[in-house]
């Protein structure tokens, strides 16, 4: 607080499941947010304290509050609004991260993607080879049966992105909690599984980017009068951009050739089907060519660039 008047948060995190899964005593911050510098210092320093204090000897992050939820630094591509669950910040907060000591350790791109064309012929015709040849198929989320669909994702979930730096297995009660703050948003059309006959062995999930909704609420004053807007159109309509979150597979299908097109093909496809014109691919780490060379063969743009930071305690 400063004169009365609140000008800076910060959250330093202890997240036991990482701990315990990489074997090592990394500290998080994230909701860090400052009107200048000396907040910055004084905000840092306490959650530096407070983890030092708890035995860790790192700190990472932005992570508010995890690397399964809304994390990362923006440092570039400003003029744009971000994406549902994407964070936003002032550029000023890039020279403060390097001053306070920080260095960067990952770099994630957002790509964009128009899905109101036609496909590359060159594109779906791999995609089709590819499909026929590696025998999958895909099935709906079947909104009959929320919670078997979800103990699916679960699986899926921690089989299927142990590879990603960072990654931290996903558990029930958690992916519950996720679950139900979704509902109200979520399109079943935009969610699926691979199968490979009866089993599934993959999955894909995008979300209606409801932000959009307040982009174009803009011109309403701020506050409760522009709830009116955001709920007339919640019921009436739906947003012109959806969000691909998360496309994953089983390792033992990971050989096929062209996997990665088929499957964004196939959820472009999906999520185009669906009546969004445009599409937001978020986070990809930068380190990852392959998929990174398949969403640009699919017509992606890079968007914006997040980073992830780290200091020793």
């Amino acid at each position: 607080m400063r004169g009365g008047r609140t000008v800076g948060s910060i959250a330093a995190v202890i997240n036991r499941s990482h701990n315990n899964y990489h074997g090592d005593r990394t500290g998080f911050f994230g909701f860090f947010d400052f009107a200048d510098d000396e907040v910055a210092d004084a905000l840092f320093s306490a959650a530096c304290d407070w983890l030092r204090a708890k035995g860790c000897d790192a700190v990472r992050g932005p992570y508010s509050p995890s690397i399964n939820e809304i994390c990362g630094l923006l440092t570039d591509g400003f003029d744009d609004p971000p994406a549902i669950f994407m964070p936003w910040n002032p550029p000023r907060y890039v020279d403060t991260y390097r001053r306070l000591g920080l260095q960067l350790v990952r770099t994630l791109y957002s790509f964009d993607i128009r899905l109101n064309v036609p496909a590359d012929a060159t594109i779906a015709k791999l995609a089709d080879r590819t499909r026929r040849r590696s025998g999958l198929t895909t099935r709906a989320f079947d909104l009959s049966d929320i919670e078997g669909e979800l103990r699916v994702l679960q699986r899926l979930y921690n089989v299927t992105l142990d590879r990603n730096w960072g990654y931290v297995p996903v558990k029930w009660e958690d992916l519950e909690h996720s679950a139900k703050g979704l509902r109200t948003i979520a399109d079943p059309g935009m969610i699926y599984f691979v199968m490979h006959g009866d089993r599934e062995v993959g999955y894909s999930i995008s979300l209606p980017d409801i932000n959009d909704f307040l982009r174009r609420t803009r011109p309403w004053p701020r506050g409760w009068l522009r709830l009116i807007p955001m709920l007339w159109m919640l019921k009436t309509t739906k947003p012109r951009r959806a969000r691909h979150l998360i496309l994953g597979i089983e390792p033992e299908f990971r050989h096929h050739v062209g996997l990665a097109p088929l499957l964004y093909h196939t959820t472009f496809e999906r999520v185009g089907g669906c009546g969004y014109d445009w599409g937001e691919i978020s986070w990809i780490e930068a380190n990852n060519e392959q998929i990174v060379r398949g969403i640009e063969m699919l017509g992606g743009t890079r968007g914006e660039t997040y980073t992830i930071w780290e200091k020793s305690l």
